[in-house]
């Protein structure tokens, strides 16, 4: 059904990759986009969607056009090879199959504002993969906070529409006792909601 709709949206994967490119990551920024805000999100692609919809060389070279921005953003003397960027980009895809488009974005810019630390004189991937791992623990932590703060809420709406249905122990006592005598409404009123 997720495919149904993907294929739909973007019959072209050129199309998609066109529709997510780079300047979403800012976007996210500017946004304040959560973790939870975007992995919740069940409209946006994950990494597995788009592989198990156009197979894996669409997600491997969104990918390594995601993931090229930080060799093009950085100053360091030497960058990611295009194979480095073919290896990381599908050892995200293998990884990370069930993060979204949007979340992998919002990691490259965290990164690029330095909330993963920096790089020195050489982009390495495995302190990006590292990073990424740290992403992931923000996201897991997020998503929690965001689940219970629902359940709360949840929580608080029916407490809030059991309220007008209270009564005092002594009412209680009396409805009990009327129900005992065989008070059909007193009955009712008992039961359970």
């Amino acid at each position: 059904m997720k495919q149904r709709a993907l294929l739909t949206k973007y019959p072209d994967p050129a199309q998609f990759i066109m529709d997510y490119n780079p300047d979403m990551q800012s976007k996210l920024l500017r946004y304040n986009a959560t973790h939870a805000d975007l992995a919740l999100n069940t409209t946006i692609p994950s990494l597995g969607l788009l592989a198990s919809t156009y197979g894996d060389e669409t997600p491997i070279e969104w990918l390594k056009i995601q993931l090229g921005t930080l060799n093009d953003f950085t100053e360091v003397s030497t960058k990611l090879s295009p194979e480095q960027l073919n290896e990381l980009s599908s050892l995200f895809l293998s990884e990370y199959y069930y993060v979204n488009v949007a979340e992998i974005s919002l990691f490259i810019s965290r990164f690029k504002m330095g909330q993963y630390g920096r790089f020195y004189g050489v982009i390495d991937p495995i302190k990006i993969t590292r990073a990424m791992l740290d992403y992931i623990t923000e996201r897991r932590v997020d998503i929690e906070r965001q689940k219970r703060e629902q359940y709360r809420l949840q929580c608080e709406k029916e407490i809030e529409e059991r309220g007008h249905n209270r009564i005092s122990y002594a009412e209680y006592l009396s409805l009990k006792a009327r129900a005992e005598k065989g008070d059909k409404e007193a009955q009712k009123q008992l039961l359970p909601p």
